[in-house]
């Protein structure tokens, strides 16, 4: 992957959307690991409150604190899984979109993680990290399916890997940022 290639192909920092949605950032963190890149997702636990047993990016709820949605995405990641901000390179970042089902407006950015696994997860909030290879996400793009979320069907976007299901917002994040990693793969 032509990683000074993907950078050109990503926006710049925007600015906030107006909007009556909780606001919150994410990273989508692109890992060289043993050869070949890999994305980091984040498995929540069983018993969180908005999104228990999802597939997610690093991330979360934008605070006071914050005083970007960059800073609300770094400071996330390393709460959730110990990366710190110096220990990313940040390349840019995807469109915001809102989910489908809490009313959250993410704004993700894509970085390159300098650090190797093992990473210190925050147990609290995440229950497992796994490594999708970017060349299974440009073959397996995400398609449209159904997902039983809370005993109803929901139509959305959804990739299986190793018995996970990837879908719901990181699913269409995925959507939108995959034709870029292709690009850079080329």
């Amino acid at each position: 992957m032509n990683v000074a290639k993907l950078k050109n192909l990503l926006q710049k920092e925007t600015v906030a959307e107006k909007t009556d949605a909780k606001e919150s950032a994410v990273i989508i963190p692109l890992l060289m690991n043993k050869n070949d890149w890999v994305i980091i997702f984040e498995k929540k636990p069983g018993y969180d409150r908005l999104h228990p047993g999802q597939i997610a990016f690093p991330g979360g709820s934008k605070e006071d604190k914050d005083k970007t949605f960059l800073d609300t995405a770094t400071r996330e990641t390393y709460e959730e899984v110990g990366i710190q901000k110096q220990e990313l390179s940040i390349l840019g970042q995807e469109k915001p979109l809102c989910t489908l089902t809490t009313n959250f407006l993410i704004y993700p950015f894509v970085g390159v993680v300098k650090k190797q696994p093992p990473y210190t997860i925050n147990r609290q909030e995440v229950e497992k990290l796994f490594f999708v290879p970017v060349k299974f996400l440009i073959k397996n793009p995400p398609r449209p399916n159904i997902y039983i979320y809370k005993k109803k069907p929901v139509e959305t976007l959804m990739i299986n890997f190793n018995k996970e299901a990837i879908w719901g917002a990181t699913a269409r994040i995925l959507h939108n940022f995959i034709p870029k990693l292709q690009k850079a793969c080329e």
